[in-house]
């Protein structure tokens, strides 16, 4: 079994009315916190965050080349 078989995982959409939990103080997150650092047209770094806690949720990071 390989680390990506995804076999009999069903994938959905999520209802409309379907909020998100933070996974660190389980507040519902109907609105989340980005931080942006960079140049706007060369490359952007984004932090994630919990606007209740500050949790840190994810990263991406953006860049034109």
């Amino acid at each position: 079994m390989g680390f990506a078989n995804f076999e009999g995982m069903k994938v959905e959409e999520a209802p409309a009315d379907a909020v998100p939990k933070c996974p660190s103080c389980k507040e519902e997150l109907d609105t989340i916190w980005i931080k942006t650092k960079g140049l706007g047209w060369i490359e952007q770094k984004q932090v994630l965050l919990c606007p209740h806690c500050r949790a840190f949720l994810g990263y991406g990071s953006f860049s034109w080349s």
